[in-house]
Protein backbone atom coordinates (compact mmCIF):
# COMPACT_ATOMS: atom_id res chain seq x y z
CA UNK A 1 0.00 0.00 0.00
CA UNK A 2 1.63 3.23 -1.16
CA UNK A 3 1.23 6.71 0.25
CA UNK A 4 1.64 10.33 -0.71
CA UNK A 5 3.80 11.49 2.18
CA UNK A 6 4.38 15.07 1.04
CA UNK A 7 3.53 17.68 -1.57
CA UNK A 8 4.93 21.07 -2.49
CA UNK A 9 5.08 23.80 -5.08
CA UNK A 10 8.71 24.67 -5.74
CA UNK A 11 10.45 27.27 -7.87
CA UNK A 12 13.03 26.30 -10.46
CA UNK A 13 13.82 29.60 -12.19
CA UNK A 14 17.22 29.87 -13.89
CA UNK A 15 18.35 32.97 -12.00
CA UNK A 16 18.88 30.80 -8.93
CA UNK A 17 21.68 29.01 -10.74
CA UNK A 18 23.81 32.03 -11.54
CA UNK A 19 27.03 32.39 -9.51
CA UNK A 20 26.33 33.62 -5.98
CA UNK A 21 28.17 36.90 -6.41
CA UNK A 22 25.95 37.77 -9.36
CA UNK A 23 22.80 36.79 -7.46
CA UNK A 24 23.81 38.97 -4.50
CA UNK A 25 24.53 41.88 -6.82
CA UNK A 26 21.15 41.40 -8.50
CA UNK A 27 19.59 41.29 -5.03
CA UNK A 28 21.07 44.66 -4.04
CA UNK A 29 23.34 43.01 -1.48
CA UNK A 30 21.23 39.97 -0.53
CA UNK A 31 20.78 36.62 -2.22
CA UNK A 32 17.46 35.13 -3.23
CA UNK A 33 15.71 33.52 -0.28
CA UNK A 34 14.65 30.66 -2.54
CA UNK A 35 18.15 29.17 -2.17
CA UNK A 36 17.83 28.80 1.60
CA UNK A 37 14.25 27.79 0.93
CA UNK A 38 15.49 24.68 -0.85
CA UNK A 39 17.17 23.66 2.39
CA UNK A 40 13.85 24.08 4.21
CA UNK A 41 12.09 21.97 1.59
CA UNK A 42 14.78 19.29 1.85
CA UNK A 43 14.32 19.22 5.64
CA UNK A 44 10.62 18.46 5.08
CA UNK A 45 11.58 15.71 2.63
CA UNK A 46 13.97 14.21 5.16
CA UNK A 47 11.21 14.21 7.76
CA UNK A 48 8.85 12.13 5.58
CA UNK A 49 11.56 9.92 3.99
CA UNK A 50 10.19 9.43 0.46
CA UNK A 51 11.52 6.82 -1.93
CA UNK A 52 9.99 8.52 -4.98
CA UNK A 53 9.83 12.15 -6.11
CA UNK A 54 7.08 12.88 -8.61
CA UNK A 55 8.07 16.06 -10.42
CA UNK A 56 5.35 17.81 -12.40
CA UNK A 57 7.48 19.57 -14.99
CA UNK A 58 5.90 22.80 -16.26
CA UNK A 59 8.17 22.95 -19.32
CA UNK A 60 7.22 19.48 -20.57
CA UNK A 61 4.21 20.22 -22.74
CA UNK A 62 2.42 17.25 -24.25
CA UNK A 63 -0.41 17.10 -26.77
CA UNK A 64 -3.59 15.01 -26.78
CA UNK A 65 -2.54 12.86 -23.80
CA UNK A 66 -1.20 13.13 -20.30
CA UNK A 67 2.32 11.67 -20.31
CA UNK A 68 4.81 10.44 -17.71
CA UNK A 69 8.42 9.46 -18.28
CA UNK A 70 8.33 5.82 -17.20
CA UNK A 71 11.79 4.65 -18.18
CA UNK A 72 14.17 2.72 -15.93
CA UNK A 73 16.98 5.27 -15.87
CA UNK A 74 17.86 8.70 -17.21
CA UNK A 75 21.40 9.91 -17.78
CA UNK A 76 22.86 12.70 -19.84
CA UNK A 77 23.94 16.32 -19.96
CA UNK A 78 21.46 19.17 -20.05
CA UNK A 79 21.86 22.57 -21.71
CA UNK A 80 18.88 24.88 -21.89
CA UNK A 81 17.92 26.14 -25.33
CA UNK A 82 16.10 29.00 -23.57
CA UNK A 83 18.89 30.37 -21.35
CA UNK A 84 22.11 28.58 -22.37
CA UNK A 85 24.30 31.25 -20.77
CA UNK A 86 23.05 30.15 -17.32
CA UNK A 87 21.99 26.52 -17.63
CA UNK A 88 24.59 24.53 -19.55
CA UNK A 89 26.52 21.26 -19.31
CA UNK A 90 24.45 20.12 -16.30
CA UNK A 91 24.77 16.35 -15.73
CA UNK A 92 21.81 14.24 -14.66
CA UNK A 93 21.83 10.57 -13.69
CA UNK A 94 18.83 9.16 -11.82
CA UNK A 95 16.57 6.13 -11.66
CA UNK A 96 13.01 6.40 -12.89
CA UNK A 97 9.93 4.79 -11.35
CA UNK A 98 8.82 2.35 -14.08
CA UNK A 99 6.50 0.22 -11.92
CA UNK A 100 4.63 3.27 -10.68
CA UNK A 101 4.35 4.55 -14.26
CA UNK A 102 2.79 1.25 -15.32
CA UNK A 103 0.34 1.45 -12.43
CA UNK A 104 -0.66 4.95 -13.53
CA UNK A 105 -1.33 3.52 -16.97
CA UNK A 106 -3.61 0.83 -15.54
CA UNK A 107 -5.62 3.35 -13.51
CA UNK A 108 -5.86 5.74 -16.47
CA UNK A 109 -7.21 2.95 -18.66
CA UNK A 110 -9.82 2.04 -16.04
CA UNK A 111 -10.95 5.65 -15.82
CA UNK A 112 -10.69 6.33 -19.57
CA UNK A 113 -8.23 9.17 -19.07
CA UNK A 114 -6.04 9.79 -22.15
CA UNK A 115 -2.56 8.74 -21.08
CA UNK A 116 0.78 7.54 -22.40
CA UNK A 117 3.66 6.00 -20.47
CA UNK A 118 6.80 7.15 -22.32
CA UNK A 119 9.35 4.48 -21.52
CA UNK A 120 11.91 5.71 -24.06
CA UNK A 121 15.07 6.63 -22.08
CA UNK A 122 15.98 9.35 -24.60
CA UNK A 123 13.20 11.70 -23.47
CA UNK A 124 15.49 14.02 -21.56
CA UNK A 125 14.21 16.15 -18.67
CA UNK A 126 13.56 19.86 -18.93
CA UNK A 127 15.06 22.31 -16.45
CA UNK A 128 12.09 22.33 -14.02
CA UNK A 129 13.34 18.81 -13.26
CA UNK A 130 17.10 19.20 -13.70
CA UNK A 131 17.28 22.34 -11.54
CA UNK A 132 15.78 20.49 -8.57
CA UNK A 133 18.37 17.71 -8.55
CA UNK A 134 21.27 19.44 -6.84
CA UNK A 135 19.28 21.19 -4.08
CA UNK A 136 16.60 18.55 -3.38
CA UNK A 137 17.39 15.10 -4.76
CA UNK A 138 19.13 12.55 -2.54
CA UNK A 139 18.86 9.38 -4.58
CA UNK A 140 15.08 8.89 -4.67
CA UNK A 141 13.43 7.45 -7.79
CA UNK A 142 12.09 10.23 -10.00
CA UNK A 143 8.90 10.13 -12.05
CA UNK A 144 8.42 13.11 -14.32
CA UNK A 145 4.88 14.19 -15.24
CA UNK A 146 4.06 16.45 -18.17
CA UNK A 147 1.55 19.24 -18.80
CA UNK A 148 -1.05 18.39 -21.45
CA UNK A 149 -1.41 21.65 -23.33
CA UNK A 150 -4.95 21.00 -24.53
CA UNK A 151 -6.23 20.04 -21.07
CA UNK A 152 -8.78 22.02 -19.10
CA UNK A 153 -9.16 22.26 -15.34
CA UNK A 154 -11.17 19.05 -14.97
CA UNK A 155 -8.69 17.15 -17.12
CA UNK A 156 -5.79 18.13 -14.86
CA UNK A 157 -7.80 17.18 -11.78
CA UNK A 158 -8.69 13.82 -13.34
CA UNK A 159 -5.06 13.09 -14.14
CA UNK A 160 -4.09 14.07 -10.60
CA UNK A 161 -6.71 11.67 -9.24
CA UNK A 162 -5.27 8.91 -11.43
CA UNK A 163 -1.83 9.69 -10.08
CA UNK A 164 -3.04 9.59 -6.48
CA UNK A 165 -4.85 6.28 -6.90
CA UNK A 166 -1.85 4.71 -8.65
CA UNK A 167 0.43 5.76 -5.79
CA UNK A 168 -1.94 4.19 -3.28
CA UNK A 169 -1.95 0.91 -5.25
CA UNK A 170 1.85 0.91 -5.44
CA UNK A 171 4.51 0.37 -2.80
CA UNK A 172 5.78 3.96 -3.11
CA UNK A 173 6.35 6.58 -0.45
CA UNK A 174 5.92 9.52 -2.80
CA UNK A 175 6.32 13.26 -2.58
CA UNK A 176 4.74 15.33 -5.35
CA UNK A 177 6.76 18.39 -6.36
CA UNK A 178 4.92 20.83 -8.61
CA UNK A 179 7.90 22.53 -10.21
CA UNK A 180 6.87 25.96 -11.40
CA UNK A 181 5.89 29.53 -10.68
CA UNK A 182 2.58 31.09 -9.75
CA UNK A 183 1.71 34.02 -12.06
CA UNK A 184 4.15 33.82 -14.93
CA UNK A 185 3.86 36.86 -17.18
CA UNK A 186 7.40 38.03 -17.89
CA UNK A 187 8.49 41.64 -18.14
CA UNK A 188 9.50 43.12 -21.49
CA UNK A 189 13.14 43.50 -22.50
CA UNK A 190 12.95 47.26 -21.88
CA UNK A 191 11.35 46.93 -18.41
CA UNK A 192 12.80 49.37 -15.86
CA UNK A 193 12.95 47.82 -12.37
CA UNK A 194 10.78 49.51 -9.77
CA UNK A 195 12.99 48.23 -6.95
CA UNK A 196 16.81 47.88 -6.93
CA UNK A 197 16.45 44.35 -5.54
CA UNK A 198 15.83 42.22 -8.63
CA UNK A 199 13.92 39.63 -6.58
CA UNK A 200 11.55 42.16 -4.97
CA UNK A 201 7.81 41.73 -5.72
CA UNK A 202 7.69 45.36 -6.84
CA UNK A 203 9.33 44.06 -10.01
CA UNK A 204 6.47 41.74 -10.86
CA UNK A 205 5.08 42.30 -14.34
CA UNK A 206 1.58 43.24 -13.15
CA UNK A 207 0.49 44.38 -9.65
CA UNK A 208 -2.87 42.67 -10.25
CA UNK A 209 -1.03 39.36 -10.48
CA UNK A 210 0.63 40.03 -7.14
CA UNK A 211 -2.80 40.59 -5.59
CA UNK A 212 -4.12 37.37 -7.11
CA UNK A 213 -1.06 35.40 -5.97
CA UNK A 214 -1.49 36.57 -2.39
CA UNK A 215 -5.18 35.69 -2.41
CA UNK A 216 -4.32 32.22 -3.71
CA UNK A 217 -1.57 31.75 -1.13
CA UNK A 218 -3.95 32.86 1.64
CA UNK A 219 -6.46 30.22 0.49
CA UNK A 220 -3.70 27.60 0.49
CA UNK A 221 -2.69 28.64 4.00
CA UNK A 222 -6.29 28.03 5.10
CA UNK A 223 -6.37 24.71 3.24
CA UNK A 224 -9.20 26.01 1.04
CA UNK A 225 -8.22 24.31 -2.19
CA UNK A 226 -11.77 24.35 -3.51
CA UNK A 227 -11.62 28.16 -3.62
CA UNK A 228 -8.43 28.05 -5.68
CA UNK A 229 -9.85 25.44 -8.06
CA UNK A 230 -12.89 27.70 -8.59
CA UNK A 231 -10.54 30.52 -9.60
CA UNK A 232 -8.79 28.45 -12.25
CA UNK A 233 -9.84 30.79 -15.10
CA UNK A 234 -8.10 33.63 -13.25
CA UNK A 235 -4.96 31.53 -12.85
CA UNK A 236 -4.92 30.90 -16.59
CA UNK A 237 -5.49 34.61 -17.28
CA UNK A 238 -2.50 35.47 -15.07
CA UNK A 239 -0.44 32.91 -17.00
CA UNK A 240 0.22 30.62 -14.05
CA UNK A 241 3.14 28.50 -15.17
CA UNK A 242 2.35 25.33 -17.04
CA UNK A 243 -1.31 26.37 -17.44
CA UNK A 244 -1.44 25.93 -13.64
CA UNK A 245 -1.39 22.22 -14.47
CA UNK A 246 1.35 21.59 -11.93
CA UNK A 247 -0.87 22.69 -9.04
CA UNK A 248 -4.08 21.22 -10.46
CA UNK A 249 -2.56 17.76 -10.89
CA UNK A 250 -1.00 17.97 -7.42
CA UNK A 251 -4.30 18.89 -5.76
CA UNK A 252 -6.13 16.31 -7.85
CA UNK A 253 -3.85 13.64 -6.40
CA UNK A 254 -4.67 14.94 -2.90
CA UNK A 255 -8.43 14.77 -3.35
CA UNK A 256 -9.29 17.79 -5.48
CA UNK A 257 -11.99 19.95 -3.94
CA UNK A 258 -11.99 17.71 -0.85
CA UNK A 259 -8.32 18.46 -0.13
CA UNK A 260 -7.85 20.62 2.97
CA UNK A 261 -4.07 20.41 3.35
CA UNK A 262 -2.83 23.80 4.58
CA UNK A 263 0.14 25.35 2.82
CA UNK A 264 3.22 26.68 4.60
CA UNK A 265 5.54 29.10 2.80
CA UNK A 266 9.15 27.91 2.98
CA UNK A 267 10.59 30.93 1.21
CA UNK A 268 9.85 34.55 0.51
CA UNK A 269 7.57 35.45 -2.40
CA UNK A 270 9.94 36.75 -5.08
CA UNK A 271 9.95 38.07 -8.61
CA UNK A 272 12.08 36.68 -11.42
CA UNK A 273 11.73 38.63 -14.65
CA UNK A 274 8.24 39.54 -13.52
CA UNK A 275 7.15 36.01 -12.58
CA UNK A 276 6.08 34.90 -9.09
CA UNK A 277 8.25 32.36 -7.30
CA UNK A 278 7.90 30.70 -3.91
CA UNK A 279 8.25 27.31 -2.22
CA UNK A 280 5.09 26.12 -0.47
CA UNK A 281 4.80 22.87 1.46
CA UNK A 282 1.34 21.33 1.91
CA UNK A 283 0.94 19.74 5.32
CA UNK A 284 -0.81 16.44 4.74
CA UNK A 285 -1.05 15.30 8.34
CA UNK A 286 -1.92 11.67 7.93
CA UNK A 287 -0.44 10.18 4.78
CA UNK A 288 -2.75 10.30 1.76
Amino acid sequence: MGNIVGAAIVSHHPGLFRPKEIRVEMGNGRDSDLLEGYQRVRARLDAVAPDTLIIIDTHWFTTAKHVVAGGEHYQGTYTSDEMPWILYDMPFDYDGAPELAKEIGRVAEERQVPFYNAENPHIHPEYPTVNLLEPLWRGERILRVGICQNAKAHHFLEMGAVLGEAIRRSDSRAVILASGALSHRMTDLDFKPRNPRFWHPDNMSDPRHVELDHEVMAAWERGDHAAVIDRYPELRAAAYEGLAGHYMQLVGALGGRECHAPGTALSEYESALGTANIHIWFNLGEEQ
